[in-house]
Protein backbone atom coordinates (compact mmCIF):
# COMPACT_ATOMS: atom_id res chain seq x y z
CA UNK A 1 0.00 0.00 0.00
CA UNK A 2 1.22 3.40 -0.67
CA UNK A 3 2.10 5.90 2.23
CA UNK A 4 -0.40 8.26 0.74
CA UNK A 5 -3.08 5.65 0.75
CA UNK A 6 -1.95 4.59 4.08
CA UNK A 7 -1.75 7.94 5.63
CA UNK A 8 -5.49 9.02 4.29
CA UNK A 9 -7.19 5.83 5.71
CA UNK A 10 -5.22 6.12 8.96
CA UNK A 11 -6.32 9.81 9.29
CA UNK A 12 -10.59 8.90 8.54
CA UNK A 13 -9.90 6.49 11.16
CA UNK A 14 -8.56 9.45 13.85
CA UNK A 15 -11.87 11.38 12.54
CA UNK A 16 -14.51 8.48 13.10
CA UNK A 17 -12.78 7.20 16.03
CA UNK A 18 -14.48 8.30 19.61
CA UNK A 19 -11.70 6.71 21.21
CA UNK A 20 -7.72 6.92 20.84
CA UNK A 21 -6.66 5.02 18.03
CA UNK A 22 -3.10 2.33 18.54
CA UNK A 23 -1.14 1.06 15.86
CA UNK A 24 -2.61 -2.39 16.58
CA UNK A 25 -6.16 -1.55 15.84
CA UNK A 26 -4.48 0.11 12.71
CA UNK A 27 -2.87 -2.72 11.55
CA UNK A 28 -5.65 -5.65 12.35
CA UNK A 29 -8.11 -3.13 10.16
CA UNK A 30 -6.11 -3.32 7.24
CA UNK A 31 -5.32 -7.25 6.67
CA UNK A 32 -2.96 -6.51 4.40
CA UNK A 33 0.23 -7.24 5.40
CA UNK A 34 1.24 -3.76 6.63
CA UNK A 35 3.66 -3.33 9.13
CA UNK A 36 2.90 -2.27 12.62
CA UNK A 37 6.34 -0.11 11.83
CA UNK A 38 4.54 1.76 8.93
CA UNK A 39 1.40 2.40 10.80
CA UNK A 40 3.34 3.81 13.34
CA UNK A 41 5.20 5.88 11.51
CA UNK A 42 2.33 7.17 9.20
CA UNK A 43 0.42 8.39 12.68
CA UNK A 44 4.10 10.55 14.01
CA UNK A 45 3.65 11.93 10.39
CA UNK A 46 0.24 13.11 11.12
CA UNK A 47 1.03 14.28 14.73
CA UNK A 48 3.72 16.16 12.91
CA UNK A 49 1.43 17.44 10.70
CA UNK A 50 -1.39 18.58 12.85
CA UNK A 51 0.95 20.95 14.98
CA UNK A 52 0.36 23.86 12.00
CA UNK A 53 -3.49 23.23 12.19
CA UNK A 54 -6.30 23.95 14.03
CA UNK A 55 -6.78 20.70 15.29
CA UNK A 56 -4.46 17.82 17.07
CA UNK A 57 -3.30 14.58 17.20
CA UNK A 58 -1.72 13.54 20.25
CA UNK A 59 -0.58 10.02 21.61
CA UNK A 60 -2.61 9.66 24.78
CA UNK A 61 -3.85 6.46 26.78
CA UNK A 62 -1.44 3.96 24.86
CA UNK A 63 -2.84 5.36 21.60
CA UNK A 64 -3.66 8.21 18.88
CA UNK A 65 -6.72 10.58 18.99
CA UNK A 66 -7.66 13.78 16.78
CA UNK A 67 -8.68 16.55 19.60
CA UNK A 68 -9.94 19.95 19.26
CA UNK A 69 -6.97 22.81 20.81
CA UNK A 70 -7.56 23.99 23.97
CA UNK A 71 -7.56 28.13 23.14
CA UNK A 72 -10.97 26.75 21.42
CA UNK A 73 -12.56 25.19 24.22
CA UNK A 74 -14.96 27.22 25.14
CA UNK A 75 -16.51 27.63 21.60
CA UNK A 76 -16.73 24.03 22.13
CA UNK A 77 -18.41 23.89 25.26
CA UNK A 78 -20.71 26.72 24.17
CA UNK A 79 -21.96 24.61 20.89
CA UNK A 80 -22.37 21.31 23.08
CA UNK A 81 -24.20 23.17 25.69
CA UNK A 82 -21.82 21.68 28.37
CA UNK A 83 -22.54 22.97 31.69
CA UNK A 84 -19.12 24.42 32.97
CA UNK A 85 -20.48 23.67 36.70
CA UNK A 86 -20.30 19.97 35.74
CA UNK A 87 -16.61 19.96 37.22
CA UNK A 88 -15.42 17.52 40.29
CA UNK A 89 -15.39 18.93 43.34
CA UNK A 90 -12.40 19.87 45.47
CA UNK A 91 -12.59 16.55 47.48
CA UNK A 92 -13.10 14.67 44.35
CA UNK A 93 -9.88 16.26 42.91
CA UNK A 94 -8.24 15.24 45.95
CA UNK A 95 -9.59 12.05 46.16
CA UNK A 96 -8.30 11.26 42.44
CA UNK A 97 -4.64 12.35 42.99
CA UNK A 98 -4.22 10.35 45.63
CA UNK A 99 -5.10 7.12 43.56
CA UNK A 100 -3.38 8.31 40.54
CA UNK A 101 -0.17 8.65 43.22
CA UNK A 102 -0.63 5.52 45.31
CA UNK A 103 -2.69 2.86 42.92
CA UNK A 104 -4.03 0.71 43.78
CA UNK A 105 -5.62 1.03 47.08
CA UNK A 106 -8.33 0.62 49.10
CA UNK A 107 -11.35 3.57 49.90
CA UNK A 108 -10.17 2.81 53.27
CA UNK A 109 -6.58 4.21 52.63
CA UNK A 110 -8.05 6.72 50.77
CA UNK A 111 -9.92 7.82 53.81
CA UNK A 112 -6.92 7.65 56.07
CA UNK A 113 -4.68 10.16 53.91
CA UNK A 114 -7.63 12.57 53.29
CA UNK A 115 -9.21 12.00 56.93
CA UNK A 116 -13.04 12.09 56.03
CA UNK A 117 -15.44 9.47 54.56
CA UNK A 118 -14.58 9.44 50.59
CA UNK A 119 -17.32 6.72 49.70
CA UNK A 120 -19.32 9.66 47.88
CA UNK A 121 -16.41 10.99 45.70
CA UNK A 122 -14.93 7.48 45.08
CA UNK A 123 -18.83 7.22 43.95
CA UNK A 124 -18.66 9.79 41.63
CA UNK A 125 -15.20 9.18 40.27
CA UNK A 126 -16.24 5.63 39.16
CA UNK A 127 -19.40 6.88 37.50
CA UNK A 128 -17.82 9.10 35.52
CA UNK A 129 -15.02 6.16 35.00
CA UNK A 130 -12.32 7.57 35.44
CA UNK A 131 -11.21 5.29 38.16
CA UNK A 132 -12.58 1.48 38.54
CA UNK A 133 -11.87 -1.36 40.58
CA UNK A 134 -8.43 -3.24 40.85
CA UNK A 135 -9.51 -6.33 42.12
CA UNK A 136 -9.81 -6.56 46.03
CA UNK A 137 -6.92 -6.40 48.71
CA UNK A 138 -6.12 -10.16 50.54
CA UNK A 139 -6.89 -8.40 54.24
CA UNK A 140 -9.83 -9.33 56.01
CA UNK A 141 -13.36 -8.08 54.50
CA UNK A 142 -11.66 -7.94 50.93
CA UNK A 143 -12.25 -4.85 50.32
CA UNK A 144 -11.83 -2.97 46.78
CA UNK A 145 -9.56 -1.67 45.61
CA UNK A 146 -9.15 1.36 43.11
CA UNK A 147 -7.22 2.40 40.34
CA UNK A 148 -7.02 4.90 37.58
CA UNK A 149 -8.28 4.11 33.95
CA UNK A 150 -7.74 4.69 30.55
CA UNK A 151 -10.26 7.05 30.19
CA UNK A 152 -8.20 9.26 32.39
CA UNK A 153 -4.93 8.82 30.71
CA UNK A 154 -7.27 10.42 27.56
CA UNK A 155 -8.64 12.54 29.48
CA UNK A 156 -5.28 14.58 31.10
CA UNK A 157 -3.77 13.91 27.96
CA UNK A 158 -0.97 11.52 29.08
CA UNK A 159 0.57 8.58 27.02
CA UNK A 160 0.79 6.82 30.44
CA UNK A 161 1.01 7.14 34.66
CA UNK A 162 4.92 7.68 33.72
CA UNK A 163 3.85 11.32 32.11
CA UNK A 164 2.69 12.84 35.39
CA UNK A 165 4.86 14.71 37.56
CA UNK A 166 6.55 13.81 40.48
CA UNK A 167 6.39 15.21 43.69
CA UNK A 168 9.13 17.20 42.67
CA UNK A 169 7.89 19.22 40.23
CA UNK A 170 5.07 20.17 42.87
CA UNK A 171 7.77 21.19 45.47
CA UNK A 172 8.98 23.48 42.55
CA UNK A 173 5.56 25.11 41.84
CA UNK A 174 5.68 25.60 45.83
CA UNK A 175 9.43 27.22 45.34
CA UNK A 176 8.20 29.32 42.16
CA UNK A 177 5.09 30.53 44.11
CA UNK A 178 1.39 30.00 43.17
CA UNK A 179 0.10 29.70 39.62
CA UNK A 180 -3.91 30.06 39.43
CA UNK A 181 -4.29 28.91 36.07
CA UNK A 182 -1.93 25.81 36.27
CA UNK A 183 -3.79 22.55 35.21
CA UNK A 184 -4.38 19.99 37.94
CA UNK A 185 -2.24 16.78 37.76
CA UNK A 186 -1.29 13.97 39.73
CA UNK A 187 1.72 12.51 40.72
CA UNK A 188 3.03 8.90 39.40
CA UNK A 189 2.30 5.70 41.18
CA UNK A 190 5.93 5.63 42.86
CA UNK A 191 6.12 7.96 45.41
CA UNK A 192 4.83 6.11 48.05
CA UNK A 193 7.70 7.15 50.22
CA UNK A 194 7.39 10.70 49.56
CA UNK A 195 4.57 10.97 52.20
CA UNK A 196 1.10 11.02 52.29
CA UNK A 197 0.64 15.05 53.54
CA UNK A 198 2.62 15.07 50.31
CA UNK A 199 0.57 13.15 47.94
CA UNK A 200 -2.96 14.80 49.16
CA UNK A 201 -1.49 18.05 48.15
CA UNK A 202 -0.87 17.12 45.23
CA UNK A 203 -5.15 17.46 44.74
CA UNK A 204 -4.73 21.52 43.76
CA UNK A 205 -3.15 20.13 40.80
CA UNK A 206 -6.28 18.24 38.74
CA UNK A 207 -8.47 19.76 36.00
CA UNK A 208 -11.83 19.75 34.72
CA UNK A 209 -13.91 16.63 34.85
CA UNK A 210 -15.20 14.39 32.64
CA UNK A 211 -18.60 15.08 32.30
CA UNK A 212 -20.03 11.83 30.87
CA UNK A 213 -21.20 9.31 33.68
CA UNK A 214 -21.62 5.65 33.19
CA UNK A 215 -22.62 2.21 35.38
CA UNK A 216 -20.04 1.00 38.11
CA UNK A 217 -17.90 -1.78 36.61
CA UNK A 218 -18.33 -5.05 38.03
CA UNK A 219 -15.88 -5.98 40.61
CA UNK A 220 -14.04 -9.48 39.96
CA UNK A 221 -12.35 -11.27 43.01
CA UNK A 222 -8.33 -11.18 41.33
CA UNK A 223 -5.32 -9.85 41.87
CA UNK A 224 -3.97 -6.32 41.20
CA UNK A 225 -3.95 -5.95 37.29
CA UNK A 226 -0.88 -3.22 36.10
CA UNK A 227 -2.10 0.35 35.44
CA UNK A 228 -2.79 1.15 31.62
CA UNK A 229 0.58 1.61 29.49
CA UNK A 230 1.18 2.61 25.86
CA UNK A 231 1.16 0.33 23.87
CA UNK A 232 4.19 -0.06 21.17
Amino acid sequence: METAELKAIVENILLAADEPVTVEDVTCTLENGTEKAAVRAVLDELAEEYRTRNLQIEEVAGGFQLRTRQEYTEWVRKYLKLDKTAKLSQPSLDTLAIIAYKQPLTRQEVEDIRGVDSSGVIKTLLEKKIIGPAGRKKVPGRPIMYRTTRKFLEYFGLRDLSDLPTLEDFKEDVLEGPDETRDVEAGPADVESAGDAETEAAGDATGEALSTGGEEPAVQDLEVEPPPSPRE
